[in-house]
């Protein structure tokens, strides 16, 4: 028996780049079936949904999951989204908010645009906000759990994504206010603070930002979108019953460290290799 045996769970976000591209929303999805759960898989990529649900029915068994695209910029679709979940299901027991946008015009406070601005804060806060408000009805009759999805970028300031950024940095406030809300009735509300990612996208990106990401993160890798799966499938399921409001941070070490610490080490090794 798995650690979601039977459980009916949404989650955002998560598409299949290709047959090996799991992004951390797909990782996610196929952990969450892998564990005996059953899933509807949700965002804007509605052929990265769509092959995402055809791979896991076809690994897991017909009925394991389904798609639906929704654009969490719209409150009509986020309520459709509950109603077609329960339709196809019969229920919500967890809701796995880890969709979001990073806007290519997303810099600095000083040049970014209101509307770049209400972009971001619409899918990545926003967006969260809805698709909790209505699955609170579904997920207080079955109390349920909610897992949110926060950022490093929301825990230190950077030269650019600042509504990334302040956009997460809600993430985390809000998880605390649902948590204290409905704990009571049931309820919990936590949240993932992920790192950089081996994702599709992220290994699309130059190998001199890589090598940045790799020498400020104090293991041997990155981590990968199946080891951050783990986290939340942990989170959404009982063996995580004593947690409620809790920041899990999953980024391999990267914010564990002072700053100037890959330099430090940097300067011994070319000291020792000046000296022999």
């Amino acid at each position: 028996m798995g650690r979601l045996n039977e459980k009916v769970v949404i989650v955002t976000g998560a598409a299949m780049a290709d047959e090996a591209g799991y992004n951390i929303g797909g990782a996610t999805a196929a952990d969450v079936v892998a564990e005996g759960g059953r899933v509807v898989v949700t965002g804007r990529n509605a052929e990265g949904g769509e092959r995402l649900a055809a791979h896991l029915n076809e690994k897991f068994g017909a009925g394991s999951a389904v798609a639906r695209p929704v654009d969490l910029m719209s409150e009509d679709q986020i309520a459709d989204l509950i109603t077609f979940t329960v339709g196809t299901f019969g229920a919500l027991d967890v809701l796995m908010n880890i969709a979001a946008l990073f806007h290519p015009q997303d810099g600095d406070l000083a040049s970014i645009s209101s509307q770049t601005w209400d972009t971001v804060m619409g899918v990545n806060l926003r967006g969260t906000m809805l698709t909790t408000k209505y699955a609170l009805p579904e997920l207080l009759k079955s109390r349920g759990v909610i897992v949110n999805t926060s950022s490093t970028h929301a825990l230190a300031g950077d030269t650019s994504f600042t509504a990334y950024g302040a956009s997460k940095a809600a993430v985390l406030a809000l998880t605390q206010y649902t948590a204290t809300q409905y704990g009571a009735a049931g309820v919990r509300c936590n949240v993932v603070v992920p790192g950089v990612t081996t994702s599709p996208k992220v290994q699309l990106a130059p190998e001199p930002v890589l090598d940045i990401y790799r020498r400020h993160t104090p293991a041997p890798t990155l981590n990968t979108p199946e080891e951050v799966a783990k986290v939340y499938t942990f989170l959404g399921s009982s063996d995580s019953a004593s947690m409620n409001g809790a920041q899990v941070q999953v980024d391999a070490g990267m914010f564990a460290h002072q700053s100037f610490t890959p330099d430090t080490v940097a300067l011994g090794k070319a000291t020792t290799d000046t000296l022999g």
